[in-house]
């Protein structure tokens, strides 16, 4: 790629954890970050935030950037969570739900006027996150919904998360081994929604906030079966960042097709070269 077609794109989209701070929990922006994106709103670039995240609240997560001085308003950033609440309002008026996660994935339906959080039938949508605590009263429960004709949505595209929980430290399960049981047990294998990177739902929905296409975007992301691969079958411009210090939470599916980006970078102060 060139010089002056990276000078044309129009929009600049960053993962948050790995590319910006180490998570969530550890706000600790990394060397160069704030720079970067200063002198990318100095060129008239437009920025956003994408995240697979639903154990924290969206409100969380932007207030978070905004702090940071990342990002300028809660507006740029988007998660798996806010984007799975708006995917549900298009979808249906008055929509009941019911959802499996922690607190983060269920502070964002809450705050819906026009979403109802519901344990009883019927159930309109039934929404899977994260949660470390998991037990099958709730998964046999999304499964009748779901026999009954509930859509299925798997929240964060993950197959595990590596973290701590209540002292203890490994392993927990993902939201999509939860849908993918739930799903072929009710006859519907692999037929449920996937909200998150490399889903296009996600992207598809950030494009259509900024009035963007996508060969008019950039994705700045770590990992390649999500950020990467995301942004690949959409046709977006993909940086990959192979920064040492970056950590890994979740891990997303295995794909056999890997999906090669359009440029590897050590530093993402190194995308400032390109306009040089």
């Amino acid at each position: 790629m060139n010089q002056k077609s990276l000078k044309d794109k129009k929009l600049f989209i960053f993962d948050i954890e790995g590319v910006l701070i180490p998570s969530i929990e550890n706000p600790k922006v990394y060397q160069s970050a704030n720079d970067v994106i200063k002198e990318l709103r100095e060129k008239g670039k437009k920025i956003a935030f994408l995240s697979n995240i639903s154990r924290t609240p969206w409100n969380k997560v932007a207030d978070t950037l905004v702090e940071l001085g990342l990002a300028s308003d809660r507006d740029e950033v988007f998660t798996a969570g806010k984007v799975a609440v708006e995917y549900v309002k298009r979808k249906r008026k008055e929509a009941r739900v019911f959802v499996i996660s922690e607190y983060g994935l269920l502070a964002d339906f809450s705050q819906e006027k026009n979403i109802t959080l519901t344990s009883q039938k019927p159930v309109d949508f039934v929404v899977i996150g994260l949660k470390r605590n998991i037990n099958f009263t709730e998964i046999n429960f999304a499964l009748e919904c779901v026999l009954e004709g509930a859509e299925l949505i798997s929240c964060g595209y993950t197959n595990y998360y590596i973290g701590e929980y209540m002292g203890r430290k490994g392993v927990f399960i993902g939201d999509i081994p939860i849908c993918e049981m739930i799903s072929f047990t009710a006859g519907k294998k692999g037929e449920y929604i996937k909200i998150g990177k490399p889903s296009p739902i996600i992207f598809q929905y950030l494009l259509s906030k900024y009035q963007v296409e996508p060969s008019e975007a950039v994705m700045i992301g770590d990992k390649i079966e999500t950020d990467i691969a995301g942004a690949v079958a959409l046709g977006i411009y993909s940086i990959f960042l192979e920064s040492e210090e970056r950590k890994s939470h979740f891990t997303p599916p295995i794909y056999n097709e890997k999906k090669e980006p359009n440029l590897k970078v050590k530093n993402i102060s190194e995308i400032l070269n390109l306009f040089q």
